[in-house]
C-alpha cells in the first residue's frame, strides 16, 4: 500500500475520463504517474518496509509470459491490467501494487519527480534507444514538445544524438532550446518541413519521434526522414486512423515503428540516471489534487509545459 505524495498527470488521463479509450471502462481512478511513501506491506514481502520512497511500474505484467521473459514486459501476454488504466491510480490519498512493480526512489529525488518517471522520462527512452536504436551522431527531430517532448530532448542529447525540436508553441520550443536542441521548428509556420530538410543540407534525420500520432504529423515527417530512416510512433489517437500512401513508405524503405510505454529495466535505468544528475524530470507545476479537473481543462487548452503533478 503506497501513501501517495505524486501523481503525474498525462494526456492519456483527458483521454480516459472523456471516454475515448475503448478499453477502459468507467468510473475508474486514474492517474499512472505514481511516487509515494509504503504504508503496509503484505504478508511475504521482504524487500520493502513502511516509509520507503518508491514509484510504479504501471504495467502489472505476469514475469511468466514469453515477452516477460524477454524483459518486454509491456508487452505481456497475460497483463493483469495497468494501474490508472483497468485498475485504480494515483488520483487518491493511496494506492496498492504488486511489491514486484515498485522500484525505490534514492532521497535525492522529489516526489514530484520520481512521479513522472515511469511514463514522461522511461517511455521516450525506450522509444529511443531500444525501438530506434538512436547512435551518437545521428540526427532526431521530435515533433511535439510537451511533457514527453521536453524530456526527450535531454535523452536524445544523453545518447549522443543532435536533437530538433518541432512543435506549435514558441514558449514550448524556447524551452526546447534551454534544454539542448540544436534547432526548433515551428510547424505553425508555412513549409516548415523544407525547414527541416534544408538544415539538414537535403539529407533528412535518421529518426522522428512522432509524440503526436496524427496524419498530418506522419506524412510530414516523412518528407524530411532520410532513406531508410525510423519513424518512431509514441502519440496516437482513437479520433481517426492513420492515412499514409504505402509507396512513399516503400520508395524510401521507411521503417514505421510503434513503441509502448517501457520496460521495467528502463524505469530502473531512468532512476538511475536521475539520481546521478544526468537527467532532471521536468515539472513545471504541482496541484492540489482537488483542483485535478482544472488541470484537465488547461491541458485540453495546451496550456502546460512540461508535467504537471498532483498532491493529495
Amino acid at each position: 500500500m503506497i501513501k501517495v505524495k505524486g501523481c503525474g498527470v498525462c494526456y492519456t488521463d483527458v483521454k480516459i475520463a472523456a471516454g475515448l479509450m475503448p478499453d477502459i471502462s468507467l468510473p475508474r481512478i486514474l492517474g499512472h504517474e505514481v511516487a509515494g511513501e509504503v504504508a503496509a506491506v503484505g504478508n511475504g514481502v521482504k524487500n520493502f518496509r513502511e516509509g520507503d520512497r518508491v514509484c510504479l511500474y504501471f504495467y502489472l505484467s505476469c514475469g511468466q509470459c514469453e515477452y516477460c521473459l524477454e524483459r518486454k514486459e509491456n508487452l505481456c501476454l497475460n497483463l493483469r491490467g495497468r494501474i490508472g488504466f483497468q485498475l485504480d491510480g494515483g488520483y487518491a490519498e493511496y494506492v496498492k501494487a504488486p511489491a514486484t512493480h515498485a522500484f525505490k526512489v534514492p532521497p535525492n529525488v522529489a516526489f514530484a519527480e520520481a512521479a513522472i518517471l515511469a511514463d514522461a522520462v522511461a517511455t521516450p527512452l525506450h522509444a529511443l534507444r531500444e525501438q530506434a536504436q538512436l547512435k551518437a551522431g545521428e540526427t532526431l527531430v521530435i515533433i511535439g514538445a510537451g511533457g514527453l517532448g521536453l524530456q526527450a530532448v535531454q535523452l536524445g542529447k544523453f545518447l549522443g544524438a543532435r536533437v530538433l525540436s518541432v512543435d506549435l508553441e514558441e514558449k514550448r520550443l524556447e524551452m526546447a532550446r534551454a534544454l539542448g536542441a540544436e534547432q526548433t521548428f515551428n510547424a505553425a509556420q508555412a513549409n516548415w518541413e523544407q525547414s527541416v530538410r534544408d538544415y539538414t543540407q537535403g539529407k533528412g534525420v535518421n529518426t522522428v519521434l512522432d509524440l503526436v500520432g496524427k496524419s498530418e504529423t506522419v506524412n510530414s515527417s516523412l518528407t524530411f526522414l532520410r532513406k531508410g530512416g525510423n519513424l518512431v510512433l509514441v502519440g496516437y489517437s482513437y479520433e481517426k486512423p492513420l492515412s499514409i500512401f504505402p509507396a512513399i513508405i516503400m520508395r524510401g524503405e521507411f521503417r514505421i515503428i510503434g513503441s509502448r510505454a517501457c520496460r521495467l529495466e528502463d524505469l530502473r535505468e531512468v532512476i538511475d540516471l536521475v539520481a546521478a544528475k544526468k537527467i532532471k524530470p521536468l515539472v513545471s507545476e504541482t496541484y492540489p489534487l482537488e483542483r485535478v479537473n482544472e488541470v484537465h481543462e488547461r491541458l485540453k487548452k495546451n496550456e502546460i509545459l512540461a508535467r504537471v503533478v498532483l498532491q493529495p
